[in-house]
């Protein structure tokens, strides 16, 4: 049952994502590039620039146009996966498979950029500094990261969802002591929207911000100076 609750917000989130994609498209087509954006194009506009801006302080130029499109997709679909409870589903990233998945593209991200602008010889040489010895915990590192990113979205988000539950279950646990309407857990309408707040929105675009950033300043220590 619990796989198929995470295939189910799995697809939800991907649906979500696709009608947006598709949404943004539609008004981009119709968009007056003389014209005050508005809407879903400032929305993108601002996103993009965000997204770019983040990019060009840890990277360059080149990683910032080839990396663009795939962090900014990323940061969309991990902030949706992380505030879907709201949704009354799974969150996405409340499964470890999900989060892994995430952080091993990052870390691919890294070991093709340190590659690629190293040269084959740098790269091989990278595992090695400052001196030879340390190459077992330089390799060590490379599995911390993938690890790290993994287990920090992974933990939070699922820390949250935790809480969420205990929360409600006391609050039900207190209602239900009240006469004639305990059998409804109304101190869980009351109390549940703030605390939803911070779990599901505020701590899921830190986590969401947080990823990304990390991220992105990995592939960025990977380059030369």
């Amino acid at each position: 049952m619990e796989l198929q609750n995470t295939v189910f917000s799995i697809l939800a989130v991907s649906a979500i994502i696709i009608v947006l994609i598709l949404l943004v498209n539609r008004s981009l087509r119709k968009f007056d590039p003389l014209s005050e954006p508005k809407g879903l194009v400032l929305l993108m506009i601002m996103l993009i620039r965000f997204v770019e801006g983040m990019l060009k302080d840890e990277t360059n130029e080149k990683i910032t146009e080839e990396l663009g499109p795939y962090i900014g997709v990323t940061m969309i679909y991990i902030f949706l996966s992380n505030i879907s409870g709201l949704l009354s589903i799974e969150p996405p990233t409340a499964n470890f498979s999900v989060t892994l998945s995430l952080a091993a593209i990052t870390c691919i991200l890294i070991e093709v950029y340190s590659w690629k602008y190293r040269g084959f010889k740098g790269y091989l040489k990278s595992y090695f500094e400052p001196i030879a010895v340390l190459f077992p915990i330089n390799l060590i590192s490379k599995v911390s990261t993938l690890a790290s990113l993994s287990l920090r979205l992974f933990g939070n988000i699922v820390s949250g969802s935790i809480l969420m539950m205990v929360i409600y279950a006391m609050l039900a646990s207190v209602s239900g002591l009240i006469p004639v309407i305990g059998n409804f857990n109304f101190l869980g309408v009351i109390v549940a929207p703030a605390l939803h707040f911070y779990f599901d929105l505020f701590a899921g675009l830190m986590q969401t911000y947080i990823f990304i950033t990390l991220s992105i300043t990995f592939i960025g220590k990977e380059l030369p100076d």
